[in-house]
């Protein structure tokens, strides 16, 4: 079988998007079971050819030539047995077409986004869905939103697990303090972590606001780190951090070894999201030992299990418990990094490769 993947997004700072695919890819170079795999990039690829996958440039990272004209070419061209996106299908294939959507938030809270991402996102995922052979989701919650949302039949779509990003690399706690250095943050001070891209799904207003009380209000001395780029109202978590300026650090994208060295070092993660479709960054924060504070909403009791202490997203003062528990109490730490420990383990690219290779299969029958 042969298998084209649009790898388009890889280097273009997406986060999520760019962590599936890249795991996704390298899943199939690690599973071993004869498929045949191409990436089509944008600039160099972003990791060596390996068993059964390969790489191909394409022309232009244009939407309109990639969608209208380039992957329809190549899947002729190639004589492709599925065509894989992520969100957005081409306008036609001569493959069958494989589209995963992580999650339709911008159907269910468009508040959330900027006009033009809406145009963008009500126009291509209502086509993508109606046009592929199968939709794959990350989470059970995300599948059900999609199925209700759209009238999906249940046969059309699977919830398929996805592993963890580069924020999971092994690092020790020295190399850690070294990257942290190069990011202006003191690895001798503590801090609460938070990691994301900076829009209003991500609460973060919320939690600028905790992070206050629990400062001033519950007497921790201990810092904030919010890593990722600015997007849509960045400017409203800026402002809100105002009145705790000196402790909060907009660290902006970072590198893969900056991110673990983040998740390695910080006290607590905290993971205020109003949704999530799957939630990367727990299992990078599991993998490092860093114990959970986190959301009750969407797929985030799914993803994180028992390895959490879960508070409303809507309550600034639940946010502040959830978070103060985890910072005072050494038992409930222990608890939750043994539980990160067991669970971590279920969330792996070769079986999200295995179980979309069986996608694969069932479409192309």
């Amino acid at each position: 079988m042969k298998v084209g993947v649009d790898a388009h997004m890889v280097g273009s700072h997406e986060t999520g998007n760019e962590t599936y695919v890249k795991g996704l890819v390298e899943g199939f170079k690690a599973s071993g079971d004869g498929l045949e795999v191409i990436a089509y990039h944008v600039g160099s690829p972003w990791t060596a050819p390996g068993p059964g996958v390969r790489f191909e440039r394409l022309l232009t990272g244009n939407p309109y030539v990639r969608l209208g004209v380039e992957l329809p070419a190549r899947s002729l061209a190639e004589r492709l047995d599925i065509l894989h996106m992520t969100y957005g299908t081409p306008v036609w294939s001569a493959a069958p077409l494989v589209v995963t959507i992580h999650d339709i938030c911008y159907a269910t809270n468009p508040e959330w986004f900027s006009q033009h991402d809406l145009r963008v996102l009500r126009a291509m995922v209502p086509r993508s869905i109606k046009q592929a052979a199968h939709v794959i989701t990350d989470s059970e919650d995300a599948r059900r939103q999609i199925i209700d949302h759209y009238a999906v039949p249940e046969s059309k779509i699977s919830a398929i697990l996805i592993g963890p990003g580069a924020g999971a690399q092994p690092i020790t706690t020295e190399e850690a303090g070294e990257e942290l250095r190069g990011l202006g943050l003191d690895p001798d001070r503590p801090y609460v972590l938070s990691v994301g891209n900076i829009q209003p799904r991500k609460n973060l207003v919320r939690l600028v606001e905790a992070f206050n009380v629990l400062v001033h209000g519950r007497g921790h001395d201990l810092d904030l780190a919010i890593v990722g780029p600015r997007h849509y109202r960045a400017e409203d978590i800026v402002a809100a951090a105002a009145p705790v300026a000196n402790r909060v650090h907009f660290t902006g994208y970072v590198t893969d070894r900056q991110l673990a060295a983040c998740y390695r070092h910080s006290s607590v993660y905290v993971f205020p999201s109003l949704y999530e479709g799957f939630g990367l960054p727990a299992i990078e924060a599991m993998a490092q030992g860093t114990p959970i504070a986190c959301s009750n909403a969407g797929s985030l009791p799914e993803v994180c299990g028992e390895a959490a202490i879960y508070f409303d997203p809507l309550s600034v003062e639940s946010i502040v418990d959830a978070v103060d528990r985890i910072l005072v109490d050494s038992e409930v730490r222990k608890r939750l990094i043994a539980a990160a420990a067991a669970r971590v383990g279920l969330f792996d690219w070769k079986q999200t490769a295995r179980e979309t290779l069986a996608v694969y299969r069932t479409v192309s029958m």
